[in-house]
């Protein structure tokens, strides 16, 4: 063979031996563009999922705030028209007849009598109590400050009984508020 021969022969077997080389490494190339692409679709769709939960946590908290928000809105509102109830009862014992706060005052005074062993005075909050009181030979101590009622005392001081409405309403405050807010915001279901 001569040196030609041989060359061109070495020459042919480098181009071929390139050409497998350059065909290996595209093919390499091609499958680590693929791969890549593959791994960047996941990565992008793990991102996105990731973001749909977070965004659904973020709606989920909002709808329970919005709740708690609006169940405490409805409880304000409740307890703002019992309190007006109870503004409106004092308001409608002020404004009572003469003779139905008479029987009402004597009454609480009986009551009041009856749980304080032996002698007992008065504070009273009109001039109406005042003659109540004296009427029943009940010494009068002193005035309040109240819509109407009274307060007894034991003569040694040790048992004061509030029987002024402002006192009743409040002693009986959390038992009315539970009657109020049964008669307000009971649903009727017997029309279902």
């Amino acid at each position: 063979m001569s040196a030609e021969t041989i060359i061109n022969k070495i020459k042919s077997d480098a181009d071929h031996k390139a050409k497998q080389i350059i065909q290996e490494a595209e093919q390499q190339a091609q499958q680590i563009k693929d791969k890549a692409t593959t791994e960047a679709k996941q990565h992008a769709q793990e991102i996105r999922e990731k973001g749909n939960q977070q965004a659904e946590n973020k709606k989920k908290i909002m709808i329970s705030q919005a709740h708690q928000q609006a169940k405490r809105n409805e409880m304000n509102a409740k307890e703002e028209l019992i309190e007006t109830c109870f503004t409106k009862a004092l308001e409608t014992l002020s404004s009572m007849d003469k003779s139905s706060y008479k029987k009402l005052v004597t009454h609480l005074i009986t009551q009041g009598k009856k749980q304080i062993p032996g002698a007992c005075t008065v504070e009273v909050a009109s001039d109406t109590d005042k003659k109540i009181a004296q009427d029943r030979d009940i010494t009068v101590t002193g005035t309040i400050d109240a819509t109407g009622g009274v307060i007894l005392h034991s003569k040694k001081g040790t048992i004061t009984i509030d029987n002024t409405f402002e006192g009743i309403l409040r002693r009986e405050k959390h038992r009315i508020r539970v009657k109020v807010g049964k008669l307000l915001f009971t649903e009727d279901t017997s029309e279902e």
